[in-house]
């Protein structure tokens, strides 16, 4: 605590000013200690009320005196109400941490411990329940890693087998596709092929149907020399272009029946490129599902895993701390005693300086922080009525 020098009131060590009367404090002393200190204190009192009574002034003066200090002291304590609270924040923020990091730090060094008791062996009928717990957590841990192997080991294995299958599916659908092409091309050419030759058999059609009108043409009217002239060439005309018909009906009737053949290949081929895709697609979908259902497993058996480690993190901490409390033999162990209660000393003080701050935090007057705050909140009412007065009134 701290001894304010105005008016002997004991304020808390974080505060810079009175919370009594609003004045600034001094240093803290050595000689302000223990039963020294209280009758140093006890003095300083003395003197303080003894000068006040020795300078006291006439009453009416010592009145109005009392009361514009009052109301100075009224409006400082609003900055000694905040000042204190933002130091006192602030200073519980800074314990705050420092306990928290003391804990993590005891966490650890708990944590250190179970794991040296683990690994020297050391048995306790005490611990004998955290020592059992830890080894069945740790076989779940195990349990998990094995599964995890084993499904990791079975999803390379499936993945393999799909993705050929899906490789060969794929040849068999580009297969399929490419004769399909092929056949479609032979198809085009084909069906042009015929469509020429029909084209040419309806010019060999035309072309006879003029022979014969020639042929037929009134022959009374021709004169011999020109009959025994024109005649061979109709005929031989006439018999080229039947030849030719001829070949070119074979040709059509050929062309027409391999027309047939590659229509009925083609739809053949167009089934079976469709089967093949749609095989392609569901082997596709099937290696997604498995991969994901591989996956979800894998990630069961990573939750199982992670969740053993937690626990048997737990457990250690639990064993390191119930062994600080037993304190078993061994020399590698006294270290690790130490450092615990020294951490947990730490813990204790910060702890208790939280506690105490918080206690000291309520030990303010809130009868003159209201006041100081009632007085403030006129002043300001009052200054703004004189305002507003002065600009309405008229010049």
């Amino acid at each position: 605590m701290r001894v304010c020098r105005h008016c002997a009131h004991q304020n808390a060590d974080h505060l810079g000013y009175c919370s009594q009367c609003g004045k600034r404090l001094g240093p803290i002393t050595g000689d302000l200690k223990g039963a020294a200190g209280a009758a140093a204190r006890a003095t300083a009192a003395g003197k303080t009320v003894k000068a006040r009574v020795l300078t006291a002034p006439r009453p009416a003066a010592a009145r109005l005196l009392r009361f514009t200090r009052w109301i100075g002291g009224s409006i400082a304590y609003i900055y000694v109400y905040l000042r204190g609270k933002l130091d006192a924040g602030e200073r519980r923020r800074r314990l705050c941490e420092e306990r928290n990091g003391a804990e993590r730090l005891l966490s650890g060094a708990a944590k250190e411990l179970g794991a040296t008791i683990l690994r020297e062996g050391i048995a306790e009928s005490d611990l004998t329940g955290l020592l059992e717990a830890i080894g069945r957590a740790e076989a779940r841990r195990e349990a998990a890693l094995a599964d995890i192997a084993a499904s990791e080991r079975l999803q390379l294995g499936e993945d393999a087998r799909l993705a050929a299958q899906e490789a060969a599916l794929e040849a068999e659908l580009r297969a399929c596709e490419t004769a399909h092409r092929e056949v479609e091309g032979m198809l085009r050419a084909v069906t042009a092929e015929n469509q020429a030759a029909v084209v040419r058999l309806e010019r060999i059609k035309d072309d006879l149907e003029r022979l014969m009108r020639e042929a037929l043409l009134d022959p009374n009217t021709a004169s011999g020399s020109e009959d025994r002239r024109h005649g061979p060439r109709i005929r031989h005309e006439t018999s080229a272009l039947n030849d030719e018909q001829a070949a070119l009906k074979e040709q059509a009737q050929r062309l027409d029946r391999q027309l047939v053949q590659l229509r009925e290949r083609s739809a053949s081929l167009r089934t079976a490129t469709a089967s093949a895709r749609i095989k392609r697609d569901a082997t596709v979908a099937t290696r997604r599902q498995a991969s994901s259902a591989m996956g979800a497993s894998i990630a069961s058996h990573s939750r199982e895993r992670a969740d053993a480690e937690r626990e048997i993190g737990v457990l250690t901490e639990q064993l390191g701390r119930a062994a600080a409390q037993i304190r078993p033999p061994g020399a590698m162990l006294q270290p690790l005693f130490q450092r615990i209660d020294r951490l947990a000393e730490a813990v204790a003080e910060r702890g208790s300086d939280i506690a105490a701050l918080d206690q000291a935090a309520a030990h303010y007057d809130e009868r003159k922080l209201l006041t100081g705050v009632g007085l403030v909140t006129s002043m300001i009412a009052v200054t703004v009525a004189v305002i507003w007065v002065v600009l309405r009134s008229p010049r």
